[in-house]
């Protein structure tokens, strides 16, 4: 079967392919998008099975066109408030199936309002299904099991950048000038107001007025503050039970956090796009490369906390991802999913609606690194109140 993948020249669209291309069942991968040098180096990379299509996702016509030629289309092109609803469109008018890595609360919502456009067609449409979202969904069907009913869901995230991915996005900022579209992403979903779901309703928030401390895997104590993710508008969509959902977010080092959130109240001010604030962040950081450094730090840390009733018992539950290695993953795993015929929804959708937690986890681990192949897929606790 034949895959189109968006995004093939790119860090999470390479390791996607490499992972797509082990499987049977893919005979060929078209690497799109618009560098053609890069592409070229990745199919010679990837090997046999991949080519190259040049192609420019704002181009929906095109991309619809050139789309029909496959089975499905794997989305992990950036920014994604640029790329996700024209490449769905895309698919949708093709009739082609589809699934990306999609991080955005704004853009879910209307990729959503596609449902029924994807109905008609027949495509099968996954949405945000990498590590988060994605991952962390699928942990929350799962965590659910542990309870009778739940009062509470949060998700907590942090980014402690590793040094090399910090010296990585300032050096491409410093000889090209190129803006990193995770880097636009963090701007986009932590600038206000952002949205928390209480009491069964959806209501705005300025995070900077709403940080709570919480403690890390690490043992550490630090301040996150709420930010807009999918997960919050899925969720209890899925779960119509559950009250109270919010995203929580922080960032390591402390300095770094207020630099971000500094730049992030500009663009809620109207001052600067998402764009130009990631553009004078970046500049900040390097000017002073050293003092951003942090050693070996883990990178990007989620977690699931849960409180509830379980036999009469109010009860707090944790659980977090442990054996995956790139939020690319769990995205080639979703297309091979579908290109089996295991996904029978037709329709837009979260993962949480259509993959079943254990197995697709068993999965993904398939390509974790021989080294964590004993380790567990989960970590988890349990407390009662």
């Amino acid at each position: 079967m034949r895959v189109l993948l968006l995004g093939g020249s790119g860090r999470f669209g390479e390791y996607a392919a490499r992972c797509l291309v082990r499987s049977d069942i893919v005979s060929e991968i078209g690497l799109a998008g618009r560098n053609q040098e890069m592409l070229k180096r990745r199919v010679a990379e990837i090997g046999y099975k991949a080519h190259s299509v040049p192609v420019d996702i704002q181009d929906t016509d095109r991309l619809a066109s050139v789309a029909e030629k496959y089975d499905i289309v794997v989305n992990a092109a950036g920014p994604e408030w640029e790329t996700l609803l024209p490449a769905l469109r895309a698919a949708i008018d093709a009739g082609v199936d589809y699934c990306d890595l999609g991080a955005d609360a704004r853009v879910a919502e209307r990729q959503l309002e596609l449902d029924s456009q994807a109905r008609d067609r027949g495509v099968a449409a996954v949405i945000g299904i990498g590590y988060d979202p994605g991952i962390d969904n699928l942990l929350v069907m799962h965590a659910l099991k542990r309870f009778d009913s739940v009062d509470d869901i949060k998700f907590r995230f942090q980014l402690a950048l590793p040094d090399e991915l910090v010296l990585e996005a300032v050096n491409a900022f410093s000889s090209s000038a190129r803006v990193d579209s995770s880097w636009q992403l963090v701007m986009s979903n932590v600038k206000g107001p952002v949205r928390v779901y209480r009491d069964g309703s959806w209501i705005s928030v300025n995070p900077l007025d709403h940080g709570i401390d919480l403690e890390m895997t690490d043992g550490s104590i630090k301040t996150a503050y709420p930010v807009e993710a999918p997960e919050l508008i899925t969720i209890p969509r899925c779960v119509p039970r559950v009250r109270n959902v919010s995203c929580m977010f922080t960032i390591t080092p402390p300095e770094m956090s207020k630099l971000v959130y500094r730049e992030a109240e500009r663009i809620s001010r109207g001052e600067v796009s998402v764009k130009e604030a990631s553009r004078s962040f970046l500049e900040t950081l390097a000017r002073n490369r050293e003092l951003w450094l942090t050693g070996n730090a883990p990178g990007w840390d989620m977690r699931i906390v849960m409180t509830g009733w379980k036999d009469g018992r109010q009860a707090r539950y944790a659980c977090w991802p442990i054996r995956i290695a790139s939020t690319s993953i769990p995205l080639a795993v979703a297309a091979l999913t579908i290109l089996r015929g295991d996904v029978s929804m037709r329709g837009v959708f979260p993962p949480e609606a259509c993959f079943e937690p254990m197995s697709f986890f068993e999965e993904v681990a398939l390509y974790t690194p021989p080294e964590d192949q004993d380790k567990p897929l989960y970590g988890e606790s349990m407390t009662w109140m």
